[in-house]
């Protein structure tokens, strides 16, 4: 019997079961000699936002005929087919009837990549190589690629690893009759090459995702017919109506086989070099085609046009131009930006600021600094929003490094702007860290430039800007550093112990659980409330232990009564909460001598609590709120943290501290004797998205605090506004058919935080208010390459929110009123989902929608005492 007859009617059946997986061996591939396969191809695809169905969305379809022959074979069961393209035609929208095809043989562009024949190397079913004559355009050879994809088949049922146009992905076989199936999830693939580029410290995350199922229908050993299905997407985690499905289809088909040439004989590499054409070999993987940068997407003197006709009126107008400047000064040299800047008006130099620090390219940087002028005092406002849009930048790197050390050289006169300069040096060092940049010779000079500047500190104002840089960049190794300063003044202390908040929990050593141990018990030294206060919430959030819990507890009835009403709301606290310290509490408490009237009740205006602001399928938003006040019922100190929990996420989005001393003799009430020698004064410090702001002070003494009361017309303090790139995510996709999808995810948030403080001294009332306005852009956009053509879809979403937390407290009575209100604004969001197809560079609008809603303000319930103190203050009238 012939070899080929063999191999023709060549059937392995059932073997055996093993590793609980059923084996079954199917019929192998085979393309006689001497015999042409004509088949009928087709490629179909679709995109569109994932809001969208897919049938209401363009799409193309390729159509072509197929020619393939044996060309050699060998013992081994190797073959060498011969595929030629014939008859490639494109057609704009397969929906659409009245669409007239595109003969892509016809044009002098397309038709060179398609007219030579390629060959396909194939061993048991397994594409080997891929040899094609033209190598310079990568869209037409990964076209190649996904069709000859088809042709590979294992006769071996189960799982396993296998090379494809997408990378070495896991696939499952099985057959059914005349069918065998295979299927793949793109999770489970081994890309050859990276597919995506998401900065570090993003606020938002993209997920990507696919399966694909193809079914091949065989006659004996000949594949009858092929129809392959893939379904890919890519989604923004926290916004999941936000993302791109793109959907692929593949269809091979038998129409007839003809005599055909005869197959070569000897070696493979012999035939190979006896044809006429240079044929080279190409694995079976796509490779990304490299695309041209999109420069002229946003001109950026046309976008400055724009500002100076429309201006910035609206919070959504200004992000959008941001996003516009940031992906256009990406592509422009030093001398271009810096152009841009002097020939700019001056109102529009802080967005361009954001802009081109979002950029974080080399020559937007120096672009910045040289415009700026640091060695300048004047343009100290300038530089520091310049440092501020660093901090937030999710592009850390050497160039930024270097650029902030060369500040510090600059700004040591100036030590507002040089503390400035520290906190987000350690801010940059930490986002290097995070992304394995932390062993780099400029992050290692950075570091030494804090500890070494901290040594050699002694003014505490000084020290106390180090001590933010190191919390700021929340280095491990720095944690013995940090211990040196954490039992000296208040604001030291506090600093320290707040910076270690952030380590995790493996860092608090038992030698800085006794530290705190000191400053809680006050061992060796007195320490102030509000510190004390901070070291015991350090030994109850890291692995508390239960002696620190019962410590905690015994101290409760020694205490006065607002620091002893602050420790029993915080442990109750705690045991309604997923904290740590749940179970040990809980523990502790069985104990009768501890769980009682005596050192639980208490009576007095200090809390600490935690609840829902919002809650949805998608996302879970959170507040945290510590209030401490003096035993004469003036606020000495109070923290407010938000989070918001997205899809195994924990999101830290904004902590606001206010700090007072010294408030109870304005008010006429009897202060304690350690208030009475309190140096007036109120301040605050504030963390935006993991960055620390730097602190502000609102009066120092009473002097200050009378020049500030009688000025008219103040206005609130900004604590922080300006535009951030929260999202820039840019992947590659390969698909099963070959063809190539890039998608583009950008999204821009602008920020105006700003507090007021205002005291009455008539009606004996102190209210505080901080008002936090944002407004969020986040665009999902993905464009499919194909020959001469690419189709696009992009979502785009718009959102204003805006939330203000207002502190009330009346001394007019004992005991003092107070009343906490947050407030969240109605929020306006907006949505445009679009599709267009670009054919010949001559662009089209497919589809566009718009739609918009409002979700209703409303104020947050807090707690029932809370709201009772509410209304009584706010409504002395009502009953």
């Amino acid at each position: 019997m012939k070899p080929s007859v063999y191999l023709t009617f060549c059937f392995l059946f059932l073997i055996g079961i093993r590793d609980n997986v059923i084996v079954v061996l199917s019929t192998g591939l085979h393309f006689d000699s001497g015999v042409q396969y004509e088949y009928e191809y087709s490629t179909s695809m679709a995109v569109a936002p994932i809001s969208v169905d897919f049938g209401e969305v363009t799409a193309f379809t390729m159509l072509a005929v197929i020619h393939i022959h044996s060309l050699w074979r060998n013992s081994q069961q190797e073959q060498l087919l011969h595929l030629q393209i014939r008859d490639l035609k494109l057609i704009p929208n397969s929906s659409d009837s009245t669409s007239t095809p595109l003969v892509l043989g016809d044009m002098a562009s397309g038709s060179e990549h398609f007219k030579e024949p390629f060959l396909v190397h194939v061993h048991s079913g397994k594409i080997k190589g891929v040899f094609d004559v033209s190598s310079d355009n990568m869209v037409s050879l990964n076209f190649k690629k996904g069709l000859v994809s088809l042709l590979q088949i294992q006769a071996q049922s189960g799982i396993i690893m296998e090379d494809d146009t997408t990378g070495q992905c896991q696939v499952s076989y099985h057959t059914s009759g005349d069918d065998i199936i295979k299927v793949k999830h793109h999770e489970n693939c081994e890309k050859i090459m990276p597919d995506g580029m998401m900065f570090a410290n993003q606020f938002f995350r993209v997920s990507s995702g696919g399966s694909s199922e193809t079914v091949l229908t065989m006659d004996g050993s000949h594949i009858k017919s092929v129809i392959s299905e893939e379904l890919r997407s890519l989604v923004l985690d926290e916004h999941p109506t936000v993302g791109i499905h793109i959907s692929s289809r593949q269809f091979l088909q038998l129409l007839s086989t003809h005599s055909g040439p005869n197959e070569a004989q000897g070696a493979l590499q012999d035939v190979l070099s006896s044809l006429k054409a240079g044929y080279v070999n190409h694995t079976i993987h796509a490779i990304p085609a490299v695309r041209q940068a999109a420069t002229n997407r946003y001109s950026v003197p046309k976008i400055l046009d724009h500002l100076k006709a429309k201006g910035l009126h609206t919070q959504s107008t200004t992000v959008n131009m941001f996003l516009q400047l940031s992906e256009s000064l990406r592509n422009l040299e030093m001398a271009e930006i810096k152009n841009i800047f002097k020939k700019s008006h001056a109102k529009f130099v802080p967005i361009l600021i954001d802009a081109a620090a979002a950029a974080s390219t080399p020559a937007s940087l120096e672009a910045l600094v040289s415009f700026i002028n640091i060695t300048n005092p004047k343009t100290s406002p300038l530089l520091e929003k310049f440092l501020y849009a660093c901090a937030f930048s999710s592009q850390p790197s050497t160039h930024l490094i270097n650029i902030i050390t060369r500040i510090l050289t600059h700004t040591s006169a100036q030590w507002e702007t040089h503390e400035m300069a520290l906190i987000v040096l350690g801010t940059v060092i930490r986002k290097m860290c995070s992304a394995d940049m932390c062993h780099l010779k400029e992050v290692e000079h950075a570091k030494r430039l804090i500890v070494k500047g901290l040594s050699a500190s002694t003014e505490e104002r000084e020290i106390k800007s180090y001590l933010l840089a190191l919390k700021s960049a929340r280095l491990p190794e720095t944690v013995p550093v940090l211990l040196q300063y954490i039992d000296h003044s208040k604001s030291l202390s506090s600093i320290v112990l707040s910076a270690l908040q952030g380590f995790p929990s493996q860092y608090i050593t038992k030698e800085v659980k006794e530290h705190a141990r000191d400053i809680f018990t006050q061992r060796k030294k007195s320490f102030p409330a509000p510190v004390r206060l901070d070291a015991a919430q350090l030994l109850l959030m890291y692995d508390p232990l239960d002696i620190d819990v019962r410590e905690i507890i015994l101290k409760i009835a020694e205490e006065k009564p607002e620091v002893s009403k602050f420790l029993t709301t915080k442990i109750m606290s705690m045991l309604q909460s997923d904290s740590p310290a749940r179970n040990v509490i809980r523990n502790v408490l069985k104990d009768p001598k501890l769980n009682n009237y005596f050192h639980l009740a208490r009576l007095g205006c200090s809390s600490s609590y935690a609840g829902l602001m919002t809650e949805n399928k998608n996302m879970v938003a959170s507040y945290d709120f510590e209030f401490l006040f003096s035993e004469a019922g003036a606020l000495k100190q109070s923290n407010s943290h938000f989070y918001a929990q997205t899809r195994g996420r924990s999101l830290h989005l904004l902590q606001v501290s206010l700090e007072t001393s010294g408030l109870d003799s304005l008010f006429g009430t009897e202060a304690t004797k350690g208030a009475e020698e309190e140096e007036l004064m109120a301040g605050m410090s504030a963390m935006f998205l993991g960055v620390q702001i730097q602190p502000i002070v609102f009066f120092q003494g009473y002097s200050d605090l009378m020049i500030k009361y009688f000025s008219a017309g103040e206005g609130p303090v900004n604590i922080i506004s300006g535009n951030i790139l929260v999202l820039d995510h840019r992947q590659s996709l390969i698909l099963q058919s070959g063809l190539q999808a890039q998608g583009v995810f950008h999204g821009g948030l602008s920020v105006d935080v700003a507090a007021d403080l205002a005291f009455s001294l008539f009606t004996q009332e102190s209210k505080t208010s901080v008002n936090n306005k944002f407004s969020l852009v986040v665009s999902a956009r993905a464009e499919v390459d194909a020959p001469l053509m690419s189709t696009t879809a992009e979502t785009v979403v718009k959102m204003d929110p805006s939330v203000r937390f207002v502190t009330t407290v009346s001394f007019y009575d004992t005991p003092v009123q107070y009343c906490l209100q947050l407030i969240r604004e109605p929020l306006l969001c907006r949505e445009r989902v679009s599709t267009q197809v670009d054919i010949q560079n001559r662009r089209k609008l497919v589809q566009q929608s718009k739609q918009k809603w409002t979700l209703s303000g409303e104020e947050t319930a807090l707690h029932r005492d809370n709201s009772k103190m509410c209304r009584n203050l706010l409504n002395p009238n009502s009953k």
